[in-house]
């Protein structure tokens, strides 16, 4: 779509000229256009820039659902957006997942796992902040769900932390130090 060094002006541009949000039936609340470039700038930017990371099919994807948001047609939108991440994820080299490792959040994103009596098995939060943003009691700061991925169940939490670990929203704790015995 555009090369590394204009990332950033184009994602001023969509933040700038996209709708402010899109409607998306049987969701409470609609996708604003914060969410959006949020999974843009996290999880698609290195597939659509031009340079060895680039995915045309992660591209062509996330076009088409540019054109359904600006469009307003919100479950096309949702769709193509999915497959936008979903070729994404193909295109995203990761080591097998193992629940051995600590895993820590990978993007801006936040990550949990809601269990209990009315969920069978784990569903996935993914929420995002834009400290900057108004919010509706007239300050600053507003909480923005994941677009795709926000809601949607597992069988287990670690089942929903594989499907986070390769989907990019989750990475391996790195040690900073090794233990070794002396």
């Amino acid at each position: 779509m555009f090369g590394a060094h204009q990332a950033e002006l184009q994602m001023a541009h969509w933040q700038r000229a996209l709708p402010a949000e899109v409607t998306v039936e049987g969701r409470e609340r609609p996708v604003t256009r914060t969410a959006l470039v949020a999974v843009i700038r996290a999880e698609l930017l290195p597939f659509i820039t031009y340079g060895p990371t680039y995915a045309r099919a992660v591209a062509e994807e996330l076009h088409r659902a540019l054109d359904m948001y600006i469009r307003g047609r919100g479950e096309e939108f949702t769709y193509w957006l999915n497959e936008a991440l979903r070729a994404g994820i193909k295109a995203r080299r990761v080591e097998p997942f193992s629940t051995d490792f600590v895993h820590v959040t990978a993007t801006a994103w936040g990550i949990s796992h809601a269990t209990g009596t009315d969920i069978e098995g784990a569903r996935l939060n993914v929420h995002g902040c834009d400290e900057t943003a108004p919010n509706e009691m007239g300050g600053v700061g507003v909480v923005y769900r994941h677009p795709v991925y926000d809601g949607l169940t597992f069988h287990s939490v670690d089942e929903s932390s594989e499907f986070a670990y390769n989907a990019g929203l989750l990475k391996r704790h790195a040690r900073r130090w090794a233990t070794t015995r002396a």
